[in-house]
């Protein structure tokens, strides 16, 4: 039987034990715990217009300062769209926030 510990952030707020005998090799059982904290975790998805910026890329963390709300949230790019017309280049970033 496979024993692994899958966490995210600090790890300090621990989730039930998942047992499962067709958990039989390491990546299935990670990508198990996985889905099981982002099934807990409440994700939303937000869509970001920004000026083109290099060396951005998928998996990097954002920090968001949003003036019309006030507040400042952080989040993970999961997608980048670069957009071009003429001499504009702009990016349209799909960002994941954890409300």
């Amino acid at each position: 039987m496979i024993d692994i510990i899958v966490q995210r952030g600090a790890g300090d707020n621990p989730g039930d034990d998942i047992v499962d005998p067709f958990l039989s090799t390491i990546p299935a059982a990670v990508a198990r715990g996985t889905y099981e904290i982002n099934a807990s975790t409440s994700v939303d998805i937000v869509q970001l217009q920004t000026t083109y910026r290099s060396g951005v890329h998928d998996g990097d963390l954002c920090e968001v300062h949003d003036a019309l709300q006030g507040v400042t949230w952080r989040g993970k790019i999961v997608n980048i769209l670069h957009n071009v017309a003429g001499t504009e280049i702009w990016s349209q970033l799909t960002v994941e926030r954890v409300a």
